[in-house]
């Protein structure tokens, strides 16, 4: 019996007869996809192409279709493989490429929860610190640094010693730092001074802001020796308040008490002046009482003891 590959195959091919029996078939030697279909004979051909004739079913027989050989010509793809013969080449070959399957997931390290705890509370206090540190230097660059403005400031000196009170909240002593800027930098200002200085009699006080220097030099030299300043202005105009309500001038220190005028930025007054009243002096030192003068324990609304020396820009006024 002749093997699958190489049996005749049958076409669908109508029966002459009708009978299914006796089906058409080619021969062996013909191929299949070239040889004619053969000729077609019945009552149902016969009866094709003619007018009113009338179609009988006709029944096919199945067949089965061979099987394709492909020929080992250049054209035809091969299978690559990872060797070929010396002779041949190689170009076209993909080695084998291995991918070691030694990725592994990351260890998680757990910690316990007191360590976690720990690790919290380390965290915390370096952000307090770091606060801390960023208050201080808001602090330091918000208070004075320099005589310029009247203030001795050492910076290794505690905020207590330049803040009444035992402060130690960082936002209040900001807060405290500020204000206690703001007064030394109007130190000497005369807020009721508005731009033109007015004599009186003396008969009586004139107002001036508590706590200020102006205010300390009228009250104390009024205690020393009965007369109020009887002239309006900044600390720096009290010399020529001075010479127009007839009160003596000088620049050496020859009456005690008086009171001494510092120019503005004179030996650290501020913009506005200085003034204080001399207690004592020895040769060409003032021996003074001050208010807001930030030296010595003092500020403002407190009194301290200063020393100044003749010099440019300071005078001596009184009351002959």
């Amino acid at each position: 019996m002749p093997s699958v590959d190489h049996r005749p195959r049958s076409l669908f091919s109508p029966q002459s007869d009708l009978n299914p029996s006796t089906p058409q078939t080619l021969s062996s030697s013909a191929d299949p996809f070239t040889a004619p279909l053969p000729a077609m004979t019945g009552p149902l051909h016969q009866g094709m192409g003619q007018e009113g004739s009338n179609l009988l079913p006709v029944q096919y027989s199945p067949v089965s279709t061979p099987q394709l050989a492909f020929p080992s010509t250049s054209g035809a793809t091969r299978i690559l493989t990872g060797t070929l013969p010396d002779n041949q080449d190689t170009t076209g070959v993909r080695k084998t490429v291995r991918i070691k399957g030694e990725m592994k997931r990351a260890k998680v390290t757990h910690i316990s929860h007191e360590a976690h705890k720990k690790r919290r509370m380390l965290i915390s206090l370096i952000a307090v610190l770091i606060s801390l540190v960023i208050t201080s230097g808001v602090v330091m660059a918000a208070s004075p640094m320099s005589r310029e403005i009247g203030a001795y400031f050492n910076p290794s000196q505690q905020s207590s010693n330049l803040l009444p009170g035992q402060i130690t909240d960082p936002n209040l002593v900001a807060q405290a730092t500020a204000t206690a800027v703001y007064h030394q930098r109007t130190d000497g200002y005369d807020p009721y001074y508005n731009g033109t200085q007015v004599i009186g009699n003396g008969a009586g006080s004139l107002s001036w802001p508590l706590g200020q220097c102006t205010y300390w030099a009228n009250a104390r030299y009024h205690t020393l020796s009965n007369y109020w300043v009887s002239w309006n202005g900044n600390a720096d105009q009290w010399v020529a308040g001075a010479k127009a309500a007839g009160w003596q001038v000088s620049q050496t220190v020859i009456h005690v008490p008086s009171i001494i005028v510092l120019m503005p930025y004179k030996q650290g007054a501020s913009y506005y002046g200085h003034v204080a009243v001399v207690e004592s002096a020895t040769g060409n030192t003032a021996h003074t009482s001050n208010m807001n003068w930030w030296a010595n324990g003092g500020g403002w609304d407190r009194v301290s003891n200063v020393d100044f020396t003749t010099g440019p820009g300071v005078y001596f006024i009184w009351h002959s």
